[in-house]
């Protein structure tokens, strides 16, 4: 079979439907890595991106800290995410986390004033604000990092629509599983937020394509049953390297 795939612009989406209204053969799918990383960026925190832009539009707050940071063992800046690369935006937040010791060593010693609106108290050490942003800074990991898998996943040359839907799943399971510890105060006050946000990106996959085409792919893999899982099956076909996006326990 073939395969149009894309984003999810209106543009683009119009023209996938066309191409498919006109060439019934070929599948409509919205690019799965496309909305994964979406939901990626849905997560990560207002004020990770507030640091980041203070950064990136001040070359003098760069000097500094990268001048704070040069004794470190890892001497790597703020990694800023993007809508186009794919799962920056976890290595985004974790990057922030890396260098917020060294913001607040800037701040307290007067080197980088941090006057953006909003910004000043959580990068002053021991504030109620940074105590907060590092905690959940930590905790946004155990959100952002499986989708990182999922994405590494999804660029394997063997994957088909059942993986797909597959790993979405898996993200599922990964946070409902992040979300099972009532004595964790993050994920209890973002528990909704974080739904929601996984909610709207599965709809989109599920519904933005071919009617049912990925949930009939799965149901149609030999490999995802293990009564169809024969040996000679696993010997024909190619092996795939398909990452975990829950963690074992």
């Amino acid at each position: 079979f073939s395969l149009v795939v894309s984003d999810t612009n209106k543009n683009v989406k119009k023209c996938r439907a066309l191409i498919c209204a006109k060439f019934p053969w070929i599948l409509n799918c919205p690019d799965p890595c496309h909305q994964l990383n979406l939901l990626a960026k849905d997560l990560v925190m207002v004020i990770v991106n507030a640091l980041t832009n203070y950064f990136s539009h001040s070359n003098y707050g760069k000097h500094h800290l990268k001048y704070a940071m040069k004794d470190a063992k890892d001497r790597r800046g703020i990694e800023a995410g993007g809508a186009t690369r794919f799962s920056t935006f976890a290595t985004h937040s974790s990057s922030v986390l890396r260098c917020l010791p060294f913001m607040e060593q800037c701040y307290a010693g007067g080197a980088i004033p941090f006057d953006t609106k909003g910004v000043r108290a959580y990068v002053q050490a021991g504030s109620d604000e940074n105590s907060t942003f590092r905690t959940e800074l930590t905790q946004i990991g155990r959100l952002l990092n499986p989708i990182a898998r999922a994405l590494k996943t999804l660029e394997g040359q063997q994957v088909t629509c059942s993986d797909v839907f597959f790993i979405y799943i898996g993200l599922a399971v990964a946070f409902q599983r992040a979300f099972s510890d009532p004595t964790e105060s993050f994920f209890v006050s973002h528990q909704a937020e974080t739904f929601a946000a996984f909610d709207r990106r599965f709809n989109i996959f599920m519904n933005d394509c071919t009617l049912g085409m990925f949930l009939l792919s799965y149901f149609l893999d030999p490999s995802k049953f293990s009564m169809f899982c024969t040996e000679e099956y696993r010997l024909r076909t190619p092996r795939k390297f398909i990452i975990p996006t829950w963690p074992s326990n």
